[in-house]
């Protein structure tokens, strides 16, 4: 732990001087100073290259007006990736032809990508500058939280209606890459109390500096963790304008929601009550599982890198081959339990039935033990191949498997793990599972689309959709899991509610950058991370207007009651036939 902390501290150190990073690099590390700085600033100029036409559209459509007088645009970027300045700066030079000004909160130690920022003239507001640590907090603040003990206290902790213990916690668990958190362990409390302490001081900052720039509409995509929690709370308890961006597994599209209050602790997929009245209000048709299968497809397919890191090596075969391979008698029911990253943005998305992702997961192994009439799957979350802790944190061992050496010992022979390295596709798994369990992660959408059963532990995406067996106390979950060979599969009008979510979350929800292309950063063979891939501009030779895309995004952005950015419910192809017959036959008539 110690070793980590003192790395942790050595990275920061410089990471925020960052000549002296680049100088370092030159000298004892030249292959790591091609990747931080060569290869990035070749990627700025194929970028600058590529937008020019967009901005002289920008700066022949320039609007005439006095912009201090004019509300603020504030995009929390920190030290997010490359392809996320990419693409908030293309938007907000759009957000400043509709008279906005426009700022950008980033960070000292990210040069190149501030020169993203700077191409389209955005003032940037330095973290660093804004001396988080030294507001003082009232001396009941700081007694109540130094007074807090137990893990309950802390994570209930809230501040003026901003859940502070939950988003230290969060943060804590990221930083450490683990989702077991020792609260009785000194310097590890002490570690989470500052982090609440840091959150409420950063919550204060950002009201300050909302007021100071006439703030009105911001841009995120962490929200509940670090300094990112405490600038997300403050804007959202102001009522401002905010927009929150999410990756997808598709290279060239993102899912963008409003956060309001009612929607502030649901995920990021999730659909509103007013958008999900609207969809299952519409007809079901051919076009929808045409394009539900097609979306299946495409995702455990090679189209886009992002979700082809997730199964790498891996081939799709039938249910019957795979389990024949497996030697899963066709008698037997199969379970599959997903696990989640058991320590990423722990607490945000709605409310778990037990503490935190691990200790889900063990209680659920505990289960699965617990009953032998079906065979049990444990899944290990694909993203241990890719995201680097295994090695950095772990020593070579998966979490998931020391949590469960440390917590269940030895599995029973109907209890097995599927490693990220299996040969089977996660669309194969998906075929062979019967029951599906998880807390509420993207295979449960999959799994209801496919007419699986679906158990969750916990809320705030899909449980109350209607096609889920979604327990309410721990006792339940658990009885349901030990009983789970009892429960029927799906009906159909379950199976068609699942496909009406799968597809509003997949084909409807998604925001698609049709003026960018994806390609791999310079340097980079495969795709691993999400910043492994960067955009260059893709607009036409000739711009007269905004592309499309980008005109449907600020009509939908200036509007913050409507929740979710929605493609359209398809019209079936026959229906569009039908109608165009019916409108011949109108007009003979006349």
């Amino acid at each position: 732990m110690k070793k980590i902390v003192l790395k942790k501290s050595l990275v920061k150190l410089v990471r925020r001087y960052w000549p002296l990073r680049m100088f370092a690099w030159m000298l004892i590390r030249p292959k790591r100073f091609l990747q931080e700085f060569v290869y990035p600033l070749s990627d700025y100029e194929r970028f600058k290259n590529s937008v020019s036409i967009y901005q002289k559209y920008l700066a022949d459509s320039k609007p005439d007006y006095d912009p201090s007088e004019k509300p603020g645009l504030l995009i929390i970027a920190g030290i997010m990736g490359t392809s996320w300045c990419q693409l908030w700066s293309v938007l907000a030079g759009a957000y400043k032809n509709k008279m906005y000004k426009t700022f950008v909160l980033t960070s000292r130690s990210e040069p190149i990508q501030n020169l993203y920022f700077r191409l389209f003239d955005i003032e940037r507001i330095y973290i660093e500058d804004l001396n988080i640590e030294s507001v003082n907090l009232s001396a009941s603040l700081v007694n109540t939280i130094n007074s807090l003990e137990g893990f309950e206290n802390i994570k209930n902790f809230e501040e003026g209606d901003s859940p502070i213990g939950k988003m230290a916690l969060s943060t804590f668990s990221r930083m450490q890459a683990t989702g077991i958190m020792d609260i009785d362990d000194s310097k590890s409390l002490a570690e989470i109390k500052n982090w609440m302490f840091y959150l409420c001081k950063a919550k204060r900052v950002a009201a300050a500096l909302y007021e100071d720039k006439n703030i009105s509409t911001l841009f995120f995509t962490e929200v509940f963790m670090d300094y990112y929690g405490g600038f997300y709370y403050g804007a959202l308890r102001a009522g401002l304008n905010i927009m929150r961006f999410n990756g997808t597994v598709r290279d060239e599209a993102v899912v963008v929601t409003h956060q309001t209050l009612k929607n502030d602790r649901t995920h990021f997929s999730s659909i509103s009550d007013e958008s999900w009245a609207d969809i299952v209000s519409r007809p079901f048709n051919e076009s929808v599982e045409e394009e539900l299968r097609q979306n299946f497809e495409d995702r455990y397919s090679d189209r886009w890198a992002l979700s082809k890191r997730n199964q790498p090596n891996t081939n799709t075969v039938t249910a019957q081959q795979a389990k024949s391979e497996l030697e899963i008698s066709s008698d037997r029911k199969v379970a599959i339990i997903y696990s989640h990253i058991l320590y990423d943005t722990l607490f945000f998305n709605g409310e778990y039935l037990f503490k935190n992702y691990a200790d889900w997961l063990v209680q659920s192994i505990k289960s699965a033990c617990r009953n032998p009439h079906v065979d049990w799957y444990v899944k290990i979350h694909p993203s241990n191949l890719w995201r680097g802790e295994l090695e950095q944190y772990n020593e070579g061992i998966y979490e998931e498997v020391r949590l469960i050496g440390e917590h269940v010992g030895e599995l029973p022979e109907h209890v097995k793990l599927i490693y990220p390295d299996t040969p089977y596709s996660p669309y194969t798994w998906l075929q062979i599972a019967d029951y599906g369990v998880t807390v509420t992660g993207t295979s449960g959408i999959e799994l209801g689309a496919l007419g699986k059963a679906v158990v969750t532990g916990g809320t705030g995406r899909y449980e109350n959709i209607g096609f889920t067996i979604s327990p309410r106390t721990q006792h339940e979950y658990l009885e349901t899991l030990e009983n789970i060979h009892r429960h029927p599969l799906p009906s159909s009008h379950q199976n068609e509610l699942g496909k009406r979510f799968a597809y509003a979350t997949f084909c409807m929800k998604p925001f698609t950058l049709d003026f960018f292309k994806p390609i791999p950063k310079r340097g980079k063979s495969r795709i691993y991370a999400t910043d492994d891939l960067v955009f260059i501009g893709n607009f036409e030779n000739e711009m007269n207007s905004y592309p499309e895309s980008i005109s449907g995004f600020l009509d939908w952005s200036l509007n913050k009651s409507e929740v979710d950015f929605l493609n359209p419910w398809p019209t079936d192809l026959e229906q569009e036939i039908g109608n165009e017959n019916h409108e011949c036959i109108d007009s003979l008539s006349v």
